[in-house]
């Protein structure tokens, strides 16, 4: 689909703006903060629109589909003799958890839920959704000066083996990727460029052991009861895919168990996998283009079949993270970036649909940590 057709519109003080001369749209399930700039040209003899201010909230749709929720973070005005063009950027709601800071406290006992509700309640942010069933409550939680929100949720996630991420419409998830969901695409590549099927403009490999290790050594602590605490807390996780020994030994003053140690370690072992191989794909369009009609936006979270003949891929990956760009010639196209499959926090419970006396199913809603 083209710009007129399917276009890129940004929806601020109820008013819709889609004449961009190009843009950037980013969301990526690894890095808080989703960033999107547009720049569009305006009247030189005009005043500046007063509906368009920094601190705006601000809807990205692609067509009728919302890609985005997110704030105005700058408005730049460039104004010369010949041109005046207006450039406005922004990013999600987790620019909310990112730039501010954590309040001082400390909590006995604390499960996943409460340090959340904790941690987002004082920025506005009520609607959150889980999709992964907590771990145990932790003994002893606690922010230290100038520690921002997002960290404090990160750590707090990762603990628990879940990741914090903001959905299109400004939803907080607490949750995992699904891995059972079924590939939305085929990418092909072919020797000959122009071979029947070929539907990728450029394919980059990238493999590498530089942040992976053969073996994790997590180290905790528990304040325990009164002043007696727990200093031997240990979890080991190993990798007998790495052709080298890398041992790492990192201190977690957050795993007050055994157990919590393990699960760190087991996230940190993944990530390290993670950076073992990725793969960074151009396409063009913003779309999946299926045979029945279905076209979704290009998301994280989706499940890929790729097939490279020159790199001898012929598999399933993640999608992590997408980018929508424009240029100046007006060509739309996709870059999209992926991980081998079923590797991103592994072991995690997905909970499956329940009903509620008050709603319906709702696909990996939390309802309680039975």
């Amino acid at each position: 689909m083209n710009d007129r057709l399917d276009p890129v519109s940004v929806l601020i003080g109820g008013k819709a703006h889609q004449a961009w001369q190009g843009y950037r749209i980013d969301s990526d399930l690894m890095t808080p903060a989703d960033a999107w700039s547009l720049t569009c040209a305006i009247d030189a003899n005009a005043a500046s629109p007063d509906n368009i201010y920094e601190g705006a909230e601000a809807r990205i749709m692609l067509g009728s589909d919302l890609i985005m929720t997110g704030l105005v973070d700058d408005v730049d005005e460039p104004l010369n003799k010949t041109s005046r063009t207006m450039e406005l950027s922004g990013r999600d709601r987790a620019s909310f958890l990112l730039d501010c800071s954590a309040p001082i406290m400390s909590m006995q006992q604390a499960t996943l839920k409460q340090v959340v509700t904790k941690a987002v309640a004082q920025l506005g942010i009520k609607d959150v959704v889980y999709q992964a069933k907590p771990a145990s409550p932790q003994k002893k939680v606690q922010t230290e000066p100038g520690q921002s929100v997002w960290e404090w949720l990160q750590s707090a996630c990762e603990v628990n083996q879940v990741w914090p991420w903001f959905s299109p419409d400004g939803k907080l998830i607490i949750g995992a990727p699904d891995y059972t969901t079924p590939p939305v695409a085929h990418l092909v590549m072919r020797f000959r460029p122009n071979a029947k099927g070929n539907n990728i403009q450029s394919l980059q490999r990238t493999r590498s052991i530089k942040d992976s290790y053969s073996e994790i050594t997590v180290l905790g602590q528990s304040s325990g009861d009164g002043d007696a605490g727990q200093h031997n807390i240990k979890g080991v996780a190993k990798d007998d895919t790495m052709p080298v020994y890398r041992p790492k030994v990192v201190v977690d003053g957050n795993c007050d168990s055994d157990e919590l140690a393990t699960r760190r370690a087991n996230k940190l072992m993944a990530d390290g996998r993670l950076a073992r191989e990725r793969i960074a794909i151009k396409v063009e369009g913003h779309r999946v283009i299926k045979s029945d009609g279905g076209n979704p936006p290009w998301a994280p979270g989706m499940r890929v079949h790729i097939l490279s003949e020159p790199h001898g891929i012929n598999a399933v990956y993640f999608l992590t993270r997408r980018v929508f760009t424009l240029n100046k010639a007006g060509a739309r196209g996709t870059d999209l970036y992926f991980v081998p499959d079923s590797v991103w926090l592994l072991n995690i419970p997905f909970v499956k649909a329940s009903r509620r006396k008050d709603s319906g199913k709702k696909k990996g809603h939390y309802v309680d940590s039975k």
